[in-house]
């Protein structure tokens, strides 16, 4: 066998080489356009204004309400977020989704989508929307409330994306 290694071991290093090279060469021009169209989070902080999709967006308040206060789902808790969004330049066709995103215990991101209606006693003031919709021009305040994990929401993110943005998206915090 030794024998058989020491005539082929100019071949088996050119195939160690070839071998990891082709797959890199091959496979780099799919990848980097994949990487394109992920969505790219911008931070921004709470009460700071950010022109986003032809609109003025500004989180005005984030807070997490305690469940048993507000007859929640047992073991859950309410976070409402608020934005101020003008509309000034309004895109013809695009739909926008708000999340709340939050690191876990374990380290990993989890994701919540709005409870347009929630199984608590908490409603949102008639002064609010409840949707968002980018292709008109206005101005609204809009209120969304997300039920999590009791416990489980330390440092919570709102995250905002619309169709003729992407792939920027929002992180408000």
């Amino acid at each position: 066998m030794s024998g058989w290694l020491r005539r082929n071991r100019w071949f088996l290093v050119a195939l160690a080489v070839l071998i990891p090279t082709a797959l890199v060469v091959s496979l780099t021009p799919r990848f980097l356009p994949y990487l394109e169209t992920q969505p790219q989070a911008e931070t921004v902080a709470l009460g700071e204004l950010v022109r986003y999709a032809g609109a003025d967006i500004e989180l005005t308040d984030l807070e997490t309400l305690d469940g048993d206060e507000w007859n929640a789902p047992q073991g859950a808790d309410i976070v409402v977020a608020t934005l101020a969004i003008r509309v000034v330049d309004p895109p013809e066709f695009t739909s926008c989704e708000i999340t709340l995103v939050a690191s876990a215990k374990t380290g990993y991101e989890r994701e919540w989508t709005a409870d347009s209606f929630t199984d608590s006693d908490y409603d949102i003031p008639d002064r609010f929307e409840t949707l968002c919709v980018l292709n008109e021009a206005g101005t609204y305040d809009l209120q969304l409330t997300f039920l999590v994990p009791r416990g489980e929401v330390a440092d919570a993110v709102v995250q905002f994306s619309a169709s003729a943005a992407l792939p920027r998206v929002l992180r408000l915090s």
